[in-house]
């Protein structure tokens, strides 16, 4: 089909000329153009590639970005935005940020962080412990009182990591510590385990046990404004609504991100995100139902603060009070039955101006209201969960999910080990110079305040979503190695499903009801064993080529 110096130009940009069943390579920004343009000619993707982007015997870059351009014009970039991608590394970003970004759902798939692996004990090169210290905070008026609680937050953290440590080995001693290091089946002691390599093995998957569980239970008093780093693929619609989002709001750390995030991507896509820009229209909507929010429920008297995670399968009611209620929800700060039922009481009028600032005046097609639309899934969960249950959960993107702001007023999960350990004062402590803090925060930015909030303060998040989303998060958030807060979330949902609909929460057959205290040894273990088998293949294909 091609001659022989076409094949030549070719093995630049596919992995083969020959076969029909063929991978795209080289042509990083420019393939999402290339598959459009294809879509409407006749021959195949190698012979656009010929015809159209290769000159002279190579892609030039700027006769292919004109021609990507003309391209996105004659077929619209909302489609073609998706065949094009980049890998975009968020550093040094807020928690709080990290979620917004990964809130974005269609066609972005992140990777973060883990608290669950990683200790926020060490400080910066600058001498400063992993906390944002925008000027909005640290200049505003507030800025010595955030500075001095942040640190005092991040110095107990510090100071708790090896009396922690500690604390669970004594809990359990490596020479009672039993694991599956060979992958037969059956666990053993250290002191049975007679080759080095079982013995290193043995070694570190205790150390990591340990260290997660250590991880797990300190990361309760980890602030929402610690500084983490998220990995991201998207694509090219991804990125333009990611950044038109971000500039879209009013808090400065997402704005500048929003802008970094441009100038990356820009240097990788740019057709595919130059139209990103701030919505007035978003923006004007949020500020005025926060405002109708404040009206109608500023002061309605919030439950006493709790110490425990909830989840609630809420009652089908009328189509109206429920998608009004899911207008409301993420600028209030009451549950969802509390909503529901203020607005069942509602006057038409009033349910007439919930619709007009959430709808608001839409000027084009693009101007869309929130999420509150997609209301009328068979499953809507109202949870009360930590912020470290949500970001573990929040993953998940086959559903609707809507918070609202984290706050310090609807109580902390208090860490039973850190109670048993003897540190509870300690953490106390914490808790109460967070509160005073978001407080003061609260007075002049209600959003800046979430930067106070901890890990183990409690928020309203709602969750909606059919059987298929519900098997999955279930089955998946309940295997042993799961963190157990958001273990038991899960099982508390299956549970609700269970006195509803029996037979369906019997389709879900694999959710997991056990307590692992424990929760990532076995797990770990086989780990371990994996890595022997990876170590057995390389070691030998290496040893045949000596």
């Amino acid at each position: 089909m091609f001659t022989d110096e076409e094949k030549k130009l070719l093995e630049n940009y596919v992995t083969s000329a020959e076969d029909d069943i063929f991978a795209v390579k080289g042509m990083e920004g420019m393939t999402g153009a290339a598959y459009a343009r294809y879509s409407r000619a006749k021959g195949g993707f190698r012979e656009v590639l010929l015809k159209e982007f290769i000159k002279e015997g190579t892609i030039d870059p700027k006769h292919a970005d004109q021609l990507i351009e003309r391209i996105l014009v004659a077929y619209g970039d909302d489609s073609v935005g998706e065949l094009e991608g980049a890998h975009i590394s968020f550093e040094n970003i807020t928690m709080l940020a990290a979620k917004e970004i990964e809130d974005r759902r269609i066609g972005g798939s992140p990777i973060e962080q883990s608290t669950r692996y990683v200790f926020y004990d060490q400080k910066t090169e600058a001498g400063h412990y992993r906390y944002l210290r925008d000027d909005c905070l640290v200049k505003a008026s507030f800025g010595r009182e955030y500075v001095a609680t942040m640190d005092f937050i991040f110095e107990t953290y510090a100071s708790l990591v090896e009396p922690m440590k500690e604390y669970f080995e004594k809990l359990k001693p490596m020479a009672e510590a039993e694991y599956d290091i060979n992958g037969d089946g059956q666990k053993e002691k250290y002191s049975d385990l007679k080759e080095e390599k079982d013995q290193k093995a043995f070694r570190v998957t205790y150390n990591i046990d340990l260290r997660t569980k250590a991880c797990d239970t300190l990361r309760a008093i980890l602030p929402v404004g610690t500084l983490t780093n998220v990995g991201m693929f998207g694509n090219g619609r991804f990125y333009q609504g990611l950044i038109s989002y971000l500039l879209s709001t009013d808090n400065p750390e997402l704005q500048k991100i929003a802008e970094k995030t441009m100038a990356a991507a820009s240097q990788i896509i740019p057709q595919y995100v130059r139209r990103a820009r701030r919505s007035e229209y978003s923006a004007e909507n949020r500020r005025n139902m926060f405002a109708l929010a404040e009206k109608l429920f500023g002061q309605a008297e919030l439950p006493a603060p709790k110490g425990k995670l909830e989840v609630h399968l809420l009652e089908p009611v009328d189509r109206d009070v429920s998608t009004l209620a899911a207008m409301l929800y993420p600028f209030a700060s009451l549950s969802m039955k509390q909503i529901r039922e203020k607005v069942e009481g509602m006057t038409e009028a009033d349910r007439q101006e919930i619709i007009m600032a959430y709808v608001g005046e839409r000027k084009t097609r693009r101007d869309r209201p929130g999420r509150a639309l997609e209301d009328g899934y068979p499953y809507n969960f109202d949870t009360l969960v930590n912020f470290g249950v949500y970001k573990d959960l929040q993953r998940h993107r086959m559903n609707t999910q809507v918070r609202q702001l984290f706050t310090t007023k609807l109580g902390f999960i208090m860490p039973d080990e850190l109670v048993a350990a003897g540190f509870e004062d300690k953490i106390k402590m914490c808790v109460e110079k967070s509160d005073a803090l978001f407080d003061k925060i609260t007075t002049e930015n209600q959003e800046l305040a979430q930067y106070a909030v901890l890990h183990g303060n409690l928020v309203h998040w709602f969750l909606g979503m059919n059987d298929r989303e519900a098997m999955h998060m279930i089955e998946l958030r309940t295997t042993p190695q799961g963190h157990p807060q958001y273990r038991y979330a899960c099982q508390l949902m299956h549970k609700a499903i269970s006195e509803k609909y029996p037979w369906r929460a019997e389709m879900m057959k694999f959710a997991d009801y056990n307590d692992y205290y424990w929760s990532r040894a076995d797990s770990e273990a086989r780990q371990r064993v994996k890595e022997r088998k990876l170590d057995e293949k390389y070691g030998e294909q290496n040893a045949g080529k000596d």
